[in-house]
């Protein structure tokens, strides 16, 4: 691993977090104890209520709350958005974050299973003050999944470029920039018709691939289905601008939360699982203009949906020796009675609570 010189210490944290948790203690307690070395001024924490019928559920979110308002030791103002009901991932995470942006001018959001390196607050909190005031660039991301991250840094080569993709596994953003959030894709079927959209996803697969997940999301309907989900629409939001990402050029943020008791990311055999935080080289090295990096996204689209559909085939032929033994077995026992054979008859013939301190 790569060692480069990190900000001082003397260089404090002054930005706001807003810290996503749940129903999971042990990636909580990793996540805050990364939060607690970088110790924030004010901490906002926002928690869903536990799902009805699972009765275990309480407890879980209680110790998940105990956890971060029992174990903060620092000079911090902490705000708390506990619910008492369930919302569901979309509308909750969504509602704490224009909660937070209604306290917060800019700052920091993470999930409880989003574990940042140490590089990434300082990086967030810098960029967060340069980029203030410029309205083209709406979102800080925290992650690089691209073969490129995984290269040594180029000594003369910027630290992070400009992009239309969003990966918000750890990030940050203005009020300015949230404030055009727009949960139900409304301004999705204009921007359709006008053909406004297609000039962001110049490839036929890129703009096929997104503009069809967008417009699944749409119209999906129930807060439980599979598509219980944020961050598409804000992916949206920022395309229907004509809004700019930051993409950091290493990985600054590891995603600790695969496994079954995930809301999306179920699967630990996913490429993105144990994508480690890498060190940044620092002073930061900004790029000389703000313009998109198309090439960039180009290569780092093609790397995604590769390795997503290598992903999807590794499973379908995992499952598919399975499947063809069901299909050319014959039971043995057979699970219904077996009658003894006789000559036939000749007439044989399926309201939303919370706190907030």
């Amino acid at each position: 691993m790569q060692a480069y010189n990190v900000p001082s210490p003397e260089t404090r944290l002054d930005t706001p977090v807003l810290f996503l948790v749940f129903n999971r203690p042990e990636p909580t307690r990793q996540v805050f104890e990364a939060i607690r070395q970088a110790q924030p001024p004010r901490l906002y924490v926002a928690c869903d209520g536990p799902r009805p019928g699972r009765p275990a559920e309480a407890e879980l979110c209680a110790e998940v709350r105990r956890l971060i308002t029992e174990g903060l030791d620092w000079p911090c103002e902490l705000h708390t958005f506990f619910r008492d009901e369930n919302l569901g991932c979309a509308l909750n995470v969504s509602a704490a974050i224009t909660w937070f942006f209604e306290h917060e001018p800019e700052g920091i959001i993470l999930e409880d299973d989003c574990l940042p390196g140490p590089d990434f607050f300082p990086f967030c909190q810098e960029l967060l003050a340069r980029y203030r005031h410029d309205t083209r660039v709406m979102h800080i991301g925290g992650n690089n999944y691209s073969r490129e991250a995984g290269l040594p840094q180029p000594v003369d080569g910027t630290s992070y470029f400009f992009s239309g993709h969003v990966q918000s596994w750890g990030w940050a953003s203005w009020r300015r920039a949230w404030q055009h959030y727009d949960f139900r894709f409304s301004l999705l079927p204009a921007l359709r018709q006008q053909q406004q959209l297609a000039h962001l996803y110049p490839s036929w697969l890129e703009r096929t691939y997104w503009l069809g997940k967008f417009e699944q999301m749409r119209l999906s309907r129930g807060r439980h289905s599979l598509l219980d989900t944020w961050d598409y629409q804000w992916h949206f939001t920022i395309a229907a601008n004509s809004g700019l990402t930051i993409v950091p050029l290493v990985n600054l943020v590891q995603n600790i939360g695969f496994g079954p008791d995930a809301t999306h990311t179920l699967s630990t055999e996913d490429p993105y699982h144990a994508r480690e935080a890498q060190p940044l080289r620092f002073p930061l090295r900004h790029p000389a203009t703000v313009l998109r990096d198309w090439p960039r996204d180009e290569q780092n689209f093609h790397e995604f949906l590769v390795s997503r559909l290598a992903y999807k085939w590794r499973n379908l032929t995992a499952r598919l020796p399975r499947w063809l033994r069901e299909q050319s077995t014959v039971p043995q026992d057979p699970p219904y009675p077996v009658e003894a054979e006789t000559e036939p008859a000749a007439n044989a013939r399926p309201s939303v609570t919370f706190s907030q301190t």
